[in-house]
């Protein structure tokens, strides 16, 4: 199975990201992965500047968690 992200260092700073979202959404960890990955996905595949690839992923996923929560 190939690697999510490209590096350790990219994964401890997604992790980062999700471990936020966990405590402002005040959902459980697991959920918060899974819609947090989902984006990263779909838009890793999108996107043409790597570099703001967190931060996006990281709104996405927040919008999409008020929508489910």
């Amino acid at each position: 199975m190939p690697e999510l992200y490209d590096s350790p260092s990219e994964a401890a700073a997604h992790e980062e990201a999700i471990d936020a979202l966990v405590a402002e959404m005040n959902l459980p960890p697991n959920a918060v992965r899974t819609v947090y990955e989902q984006e990263y996905v779909r838009l890793r595949h999108e996107a043409r500047v790597k570099e703001f690839l967190l931060l996006f992923t990281f709104r996405r996923a927040r919008e999409a968690l008020r929508h489910t929560a």
